[in-house]
């Protein structure tokens, strides 16, 4: 897992995979336990899919801003805990106001919220190889002159 991608290449992984996940895990459940298929589940891709593009977003404008490591990382973990918050209100409001297989639905929220932060270490393990790659690309430069 070396390899570093490109901010486009990342972009369409990202953008792919999240809806990839998201067809998949639907079809299953509509193929395998049609008795527990809601049109709620659909809404659970396009949800993950626009905080995918959320999180692209606020990455490239750390980039474009040349944030220092430390701020970073902060506003990735406050990008975390709103992400946190609000899917959990989000559940809490479907739980208690819907309330149509509501286990079936908690159960692929949470699959698939364990997928997007595997995502989300991807792509942020892609940038620190960035990183890495463009720090020793500099020490090598110097070492040359």
């Amino acid at each position: 897992m070396g390899k570093v991608y490109r901010a486009k290449v990342l972009r369409k992984l990202v953008i792919y995979g999240i809806i990839l996940f998201g067809t998949i895990e639907v079809g299953l459940i509509r193929l395998v336990f049609p008795a527990s298929f809601t049109t709620y589940l659909l809404f659970i891709p396009v949800y993950f899919l626009l905080l995918g593009i959320f999180l692209l977003l606020v990455l490239s404008r750390m980039k474009r801003k040349r944030l220092h490591p430390g701020r970073a990382l902060a506003r990735l973990m406050i990008f975390n805990i709103s992400q946190m918050t609000l899917s959990f209100i989000l559940m809490f409001l479907y739980y208690y106001f819907v309330k149509e297989q509501k286990d079936t639905v908690l159960l692929a929220f949470s699959v698939y919220y364990v997928f997007f932060m595997g995502i989300k270490l991807f792509v942020i393990y892609n940038i620190e190889n960035q990183h890495k790659t463009e720090k020793k690309r500099l020490q090598h430069a110097k070492k040359e002159q």
